[in-house]
């Protein structure tokens, strides 16, 4: 397959965060991938840490044409060897709690003597379901967890996030791991739209007063703009955007991947799995020694 030109470069800063150098991002990774490209990264990072906690705050498919083949937690869950033992999923609507529930019973029917998984589907706002959750099941300190915010549009308040962000990582451990998701084709459209509460409304999903001027900046500098945030105000070792693109040539960034982490080797590993799917591998795909062993 032939490499296309990508519209965005990370060497820049990548180089002068971590002082090394890395793979480029040789392809374009498309919408229809992205549940792909984190279930795929989940697959290689837990042959490093050989356990894990994965937490869904929007875990219901986006579509209902996705069930099958697109859709995060479903294809997570479906990840052998099944090193991720706890899964935390949580939506608000009745009909994804109902597809939650589902695959959560496909699994148990899979696996009737001995599950390896434990599976908690919550409903509700996650919002206020979340941290509720983590303040009465909190994780413990040397459990490597991961938590993606696959937000529609405008649904995940950035308390949510800090919330998570700070939830562990004090103590000697890793702080969760983030994969966040920046609605980067439509937010311009969403908060045009908004005609009742915009100030409150911006400031509970931006959590600052400057949403306007982070509006004025081009896709790029969006996508760098926030995963600077991660670092600089929720305290990540790491953190960079990676852009999904509408399908076609040269297809616009649609979302910002915002891949937050304090481990050292997340990124390389998160880097790989992007040039893999963008390639067109599959999540279950054999994971290659250069995948697991980086200098």
């Amino acid at each position: 397959m032939e490499s296309n030109t990508h519209l965005f470069d990370l060497n820049d800063y990548t180089n002068e965060a971590k002082g090394k150098g890395y793979l480029p991002l040789d392809y374009p990774l498309w919408t229809k991938n992205k549940a792909h490209f984190i279930a795929r990264y989940l697959k290689s990072f837990t042959y490093v840490t050989r356990h894990g906690t994965y937490i869904d705050a929007f875990a219901g498919p986006q579509h209902e044409e996705s069930r099958n083949d697109s859709w995060a937690a479903k294809l997570v869950m479906q990840n052998e060897p099944a090193w991720l033992r706890n899964f935390h999923l949580f939506d608000l609507a009745s009909d994804q709690i109902g597809h939650l529930k589902n695959i959560k019973k496909e699994y148990l029917e899979k696996h009737p003597k001995k599950p390896l998984r434990t599976v908690t589907i919550t409903e509700g706002d996650c919002n206020t379901t979340l941290p509720r959750f983590l303040n009465e099941n909190p994780i413990q300190e040397k459990e490597a967890s991961f938590c993606l915010f696959d937000q529609r549009s405008t649904e995940c308040a950035w308390e949510t996030v800090k919330y998570v962000a700070e939830h562990k990582g004090g103590k000697g451990g890793h702080k969760i791991e983030l994969f966040y998701f920046l609605p980067q084709g439509w937010i311009d459209r969403t908060i045009k739209s908004w005609k009742n509460d915009v100030e409150s409304r911006c400031l509970r999903w931006w959590g600052r007063a400057d949403v306007l001027n982070f509006l004025k900046l081009r896709s790029n500098e969006r996508g760098i703009a926030m995963a600077d945030r991660f670092r600089e105000e929720l305290g990540y070792k790491y953190s960079f955007p990676f852009p999904i693109q509408k399908f076609g040539k040269n297809g616009a960034v649609m979302f910002w991947m915002i891949h937050a982490s304090d481990h050292s080797r997340a990124t390389d590993l998160m880097r790989q799995s992007y040039n893999f799917i963008g390639a067109g591998g599959g999540v279950s795909d054999p994971c290659e020694q250069f995948e697991l062993k980086i200098e």
